[in-house]
């Protein structure tokens, strides 16, 4: 079962589990996004502790991932808290609390959820990568409902034995990517890349970490398969580290005659790159896609008949 399934990360996992022949539920409320074909919905909210035991007892998941977090609409996460920090808080605090509640009466013994490098804040150590042990100074609504989030998950960890495992995870990419929010430059490449397109394109002036939205699937599934007891509580995320400077040569080299102007800019946060040694470590599980390919399956989302895309490449 995903909580918040229908979101972009959300459903790149229903769609990898579908794919490896599971059956999966989506638990959440209605949504523009269509429901992954295959999948199956019950409709409800997370801050709702009636419904959540309904669902986990009908469905009787044999695995829960919980994407759920307030959303204001297509302005992203973060700006989303920015714009209304009560509902913000009422989701992804007391909600996910409701959640964690609802498992443990449940007898569901682990969580896969989704967290945030956000909760971070800025880099206090330019040049370094961050484990899961650096402290963390969140400098916004969305990073502080996360922090809290973690605070509640491994307090249920440790009263209840619920092993709650909570991803930081870094910008995501690649089709379906329906938001606005920090890939809103990106998006707006992708979208215009074809032959004379001279676009000007504002984005931060700084490397961050990426990841390909469907290497998340790959991801959870690893999460799964590990022996219960032998996950930690947080797993930092970092995927392939670029920069717009990067994204405009790949995308000027698959799309010959796309030539835009990048006006780069410094960002309020300067959020830090980050180890994944950790999760590597404890699963074997490393990211399969880089930078090239992401850009790719973007292009081909946009009319892919206009395009010259490396004949070469294979996903």
């Amino acid at each position: 079962m995903i909580i918040g399934g229908r979101g972009f990360v959300g459903a790149a996992i229903a769609r990898h589990f579908l794919a490896q022949g599971r059956s999966v539920h989506i638990f959440g409320p209605d949504s523009a996004v269509p429901l992954t074909a295959g999948a199956t919905q019950t409709l409800g909210s997370i801050e709702d502790p009636s419904a959540l035991r309904t669902v986990l007892s009908e469905v009787a998941p044999t695995d829960v991932v919980n994407l759920a977090a307030f959303s204001a609409g297509p302005v992203g996460l973060s700006r989303s808290g920015e714009v209304d920090p009560e509902r913000m808080l009422a989701v992804n605090v007391l909600g996910f609390r409701r959640l964690l509640e609802a498992l443990v009466q449940a007898g569901h013994k682990r969580l896969i959820w989704m967290s945030s490098t956000v909760v971070l804040g800025p880099d206090q150590s330019p040049g370094t990568r961050l484990d899961e042990n650096a402290p963390r100074r969140p400098l916004t609504h969305y990073g502080m409902s996360k922090m809290l989030a973690e605070d509640l998950a491994l307090y249920y960890r440790e009263r209840y034995g619920l092993e709650a495992v909570g991803l930081r995870i870094p910008l995501m990419m690649g089709p379906g990517l329906w938001y606005e929010g920090a890939a809103s430059p990106l998006k707006h490449l992708a979208a215009t890349a074809v032959a004379g397109a001279q676009p000007v394109v504002k984005a931060p002036g700084v490397r961050f970490d990426a990841m390909h939205v469907a290497d998340a699937g790959d991801l959870v599934a690893a999460l799964l398969a590990a022996p219960a007891g032998t996950l930690a509580p947080i797993y930092h995320v970092a995927g392939f580290t670029t920069d717009y400077r990067e994204i405009i040569r790949v995308l000027a080299e698959q799309v010959p005659g796309f030539a835009p102007t990048l006006i780069e800019e410094i960002p309020g946060i300067v959020y830090p790159l980050v180890s994944q040694a950790r999760v590597e470590r404890d699963t074997g599980w490393r990211h399969r896609r880089e930078l090239k390919a992401t850009l790719i399956d973007m292009l081909n989302e946009h009319d892919a008949s206009t395009r010259l895309i490396d004949p070469g490449y294979k996903p």
